[in-house]
Parts: C-alpha cells; sequence; structure tokens
C-alpha cells in the first residue's frame, strides 16, 4: 500500500469517527436525545431527539 492510498484511508477513518463522536456525544448530554432500537429491539438503529412531553 503506498503512502496516498495510507493517507486516504486515514483520512476517511477520521472524518467517520468524527461524526459519530460528534452525533452520539452531542446525544448523551442532550436529555431530549434517545437511542433508538430497531424493529424486534434487538438492533441499534440509531439516535431520536424528542422532547418528553411529546411521547
Amino acid at each position: 500500500m503506498d503512502l496516498y492510498t495510507r493517507l486516504l484511508l486515514g483520512v476517511t477513518a477520521l472524518a467517520v469517527l468524527g461524526y459519530i463522536g460528534l452525533v452520539y456525544g452531542s446525544c448523551a448530554s442532550d436529555p431530549d436525545c434517545h437511542f433508538r432500537l430497531c424493529a424486534g429491539g434487538r438492533a441499534f438503529c440509531g439516535v431520536d431527539h424528542v422532547h418528553v412531553q411529546d411521547r
């Protein structure tokens, strides 16, 4: 693997980790943000931003 390929893989990995950290890290500090389970309740599907009184 040449240097350019390693650089692109590293930049991609940092971008993905940064996005995940931003979305899920900011959700952890927000009381209206909750983790959502898929149908069946076994798999994690994402986050919901719902006010507590709207649920």
